[in-house]
């Protein structure tokens, strides 16, 4: 994980909310560390799309520093319309646009 410095803090679009603080987005990255362990993780907006759309999808991580970011805007108004609870956190640092942990099948 990369250390938040204030020039990345104000490179930081302001409609990424909430920002998740540096403690939260250690914990954020080792859980996303063990999800791709297990094979339960989708990086990508499609895919994370298509996962809010069938109902597996249990957290979902959007980085804040995702270029433009209003490719992952539409995700929070998929939950809206979802039964299911989703967590957002954007985070600064080394993450794709989205990464979501999906339901085991098993």
């Amino acid at each position: 994980m990369t250390k938040m410095v204030p020039s990345e803090e104000a490179a930081v679009n302001p409609k990424a909310y909430p920002l998740a603080d540096s403690q939260l987005a250690q914990a954020i990255q080792e859980l996303v560390s063990q999800a791709a362990n297990y094979k339960q993780l989708k990086k990508g907006a499609n895919e994370a799309t298509k996962t809010l759309n069938r109902g597996i999808a249990e957290f979902v991580v959007m980085a804040a520093d995702a270029e433009p970011l209003e490719i992952l805007l539409h995700l929070p108004l998929l939950t809206e319309d979802k039964v299911h609870q989703i967590a957002f956190f954007l985070i600064v640092g080394s993450l794709v646009g989205v990464v979501v942990l999906v339901q085991s099948l098993n």
